[in-house]
């Protein structure tokens, strides 16, 4: 019974031991923002679907959100400055962001998002650089 928990214990440790750092460039932005981890195109931009979800401060310049023990897979995440403090990424009627965002890959979609421009897979360790506009 010893050998089978041990077992159980190092395989969990296996599926969870992949990080996400993200460094995000937000100029001179301040205040509070969001990160929204989805695993998978399924549900992707889906606020239901949000894998994880990491609130933070951003700091003037630059700011590193650590999201460590998640499991190898595909993801894609979006970021943004949550300018007027209501929780929620504010758009127009055309679902155009109108406050600051950033994404995984760094991508700017000029259309609807297509998740296979975000997908990135995390299997160790993984770091991305993105703009916060």
């Amino acid at each position: 019974m010893k050998k089978i928990l041990l077992l159980t214990i190092l395989i969990t440790n296996l599926l969870y031991s992949a990080d996400l750092t993200v460094i995000i460039n937000n100029s001179n932005l301040k205040g509070t923002a969001y990160l929204a981890l989805y695993k998978g195109k399924e549900g992707f931009l889906k606020k239901d679907s949000v894998f994880k979800g990491v609130k933070f401060e951003l700091k003037q310049n630059e700011t590193i959100v650590n999201i460590t023990d998640l499991p190898s897979g595909e993801y894609a995440y979006i970021v943004f400055h949550d300018e007027n403090e209501n929780g929620t990424l504010d758009t127009n009627f055309m679902k155009i962001p109108k406050e600051p965002t950033g994404s995984s890959n760094n991508f700017r979609p000029k259309f609807k998002p297509n998740y296979n421009d975000f997908k990135f897979t995390l299997d160790d360790k993984v770091t991305q650089k993105i703009d916060l506009k």
